[in-house]
């Protein structure tokens, strides 16, 4: 798998932090997991695990 871009990481993390900042927000305890589900996808993505836009498809790995 290629390495990302820092263009394509700098991206990544945009949208890492505006995940962090919505999850913080919520009360919501659904909206809050699947929030948490979204950030545990982009933080594979910034560490190589998961391919650059495969975002949609679920992780069988490691169970989440």
């Amino acid at each position: 798998m290629a390495e990302l871009t820092t263009q394509e990481k700098e991206h990544v993390q945009v949208e890492l932090d505006k995940l962090h900042e919505a999850a913080a927000k919520t009360e919501d305890f659904g909206e809050k997991l699947e929030l948490k589900d979204k950030i545990h996808n982009m933080q594979m993505i910034m560490n190589g695990v998961k391919p650059y836009g495969s975002i949609q498809y679920f992780c069988e790995g490691c169970g989440s």
